[in-house]
């Protein structure tokens, strides 16, 4: 099962599944990306701050390396750093 590893502060990191995405979105909030699966389900991705133009994009090429995959995932450091992650809402 494919995932990939978002960037946090202090070198951590949270895991969020690559497989079965129907779609990556920004949310209504600037601060969250919102990660949907085809079971109905939502990943929230929370950011430390208000999104860039293209942090979307780098969770998207993230999930297109990784999807169905196994292996290390890629580490991918947006342009605020993950707060936290609320899979399966």
């Amino acid at each position: 099962m494919g995932h990939i590893k978002l960037a946090k502060a202090n070198g951590e990191f949270d895991v969020v599944t690559a497989d079965g995405i129907i779609a990556v979105k920004e949310n209504s909030d600037n601060t969250k990306i919102d990660v949907i699966y085809s079971g109905g389900t939502k990943c929230e991705i929370t950011l430390a701050a208000a999104q860039a133009t293209g942090d979307v994009f780098e969770v998207v090429k993230a999930i297109d390396v990784m999807e169905g995959a196994s292996g290390p995932a890629p580490l991918v450091t947006l342009s605020q750093f993950v707060t936290g992650t609320d899979e399966g809402s």
